[in-house]
């Protein structure tokens, strides 16, 4: 094991100078923004009608990303003396995220920021920690589009719309069979194309987990749903803040917001026009209601995903000289 003061210098000042370039990047973006540059937004109609629902939100966060950090812990078999560093991965991974498209980054800096020993199983772990999460937003998502897509249907005459929802419902469901194969015959799968190909080393059956061996899936199942539960409470607090008080109907618009953003390749920093667009489309909002609306969705958006960023970026350079202290 390596001191941090014997990394070579080159590599403790590339950690500092990349992660200082995602902090700018981060900054520029989100100034740049239309919700915050617009000259033509009165910011009066940018403040909150109620200051406790942000308050609350923002006291959420802590526990929206614990619950990804214990995730990435469990699924690492990790002890627990290894929980802090397990959740300042999440934060640097939520920063490579946030400047990827789909998020792809976050993986590539988890996975990086682990000894080469682990990386196989930090994929993996990655893998099937997103397999969770999404699995939930694409259930909860289809069931929203139903609730959307009602009353359209009923208005215009036809079942036809109800195809949306059924397509949303068929693809959650094969979301969760998939993985379901997988744990139950992924293993075997993998023995038996072994014998006849030649697999690359982070699929060598010799280095996935039996299946005593095998995390607690339905923990992890089970923590997704909880950290699914936190993020929308958080959007639906968000939106209350700024006058929209009727949670029947917002859970089920935010459900259906979550849904097309995963559905809809984007970067996170191109996910608010995406959010805003949703968000209006589903809640038909009165005109004077639109950029509160608009300003809401921004600041939990600027909550969930810019001040992680901002914090795995601050931490990075630290988190990459443990991880290489080996």
């Amino acid at each position: 094991m390596k001191s941090p003061r014997y990394q070579p210098r080159s590599r403790k000042w590339l950690a500092w100078i990349t992660s200082l370039l995602a902090l700018t990047v981060i900054v520029l973006q989100v100034m740049q923004h239309d919700a915050v540059a617009s000259a033509s937004l009165k910011w009066s109609q940018l403040l909150p009608r109620h200051g406790w629902p942000l308050a609350l939100a923002t006291a959420l966060l802590p526990l929206n990303w614990g619950i990804e950090a214990l995730k990435w812990h469990l699924l690492l078999r990790r002890s627990r003396r290894s929980m802090n560093q397990s959740y300042r991965e999440v934060l640097v991974g939520s920063t490579w995220g946030f400047l990827t498209p789909n998020r792809s980054g976050d993986a590539v800096a988890r996975v990086a920021l682990l000894p080469a020993e682990q990386r196989s199983l930090g994929l993996r772990s990655f893998g099937w920690s997103a397999w969770a999460q999404g699995g939930m937003t694409l259930t909860f998502g289809s069931l929203a589009t139903a609730w959307f897509m009602s009353p359209l249907a009923a208005a215009a005459g036809t079942k036809v719309l109800w195809l949306i929802p059924m397509l949303a419902l068929a693809g959650a469901a094969a979301w969760w069979t998939l993985g379901w194969a997988n744990i139950r015959f992924g293993f075997n799968a993998l023995m038996w194309l072994q014998q006849r190909f030649k697999l690359p080393t982070w699929l060598d059956p010799e280095t996935i987990e039996s299946d005593q061996a095998r995390p607690h899936f339905p923990l992890i199942i089970a923590l997704s749903a909880a950290r699914y539960s936190v993020f929308t409470c958080q959007f639906a607090l968000g939106l209350i803040a700024y006058g929209f008080g009727d949670v029947t109907v917002l859970i089920p618009a935010i459900a259906m917001v979550y849904w097309g953003n995963m559905i809809i390749p984007t970067a996170a920093l191109a996910e608010m026009g995406v959010r805003e667009a949703l968000i209006v489309m589903v809640l038909q909002p009165a005109p004077e209601m639109v950029v509160p609306l608009m300003a809401g969705t921004f600041f939990i958006w600027s909550l969930n995903l810019v001040v992680p960023a901002v914090f795995g970026a601050i931490v990075g350079p630290r988190t990459m000289t443990i991880a290489h202290e080996d």
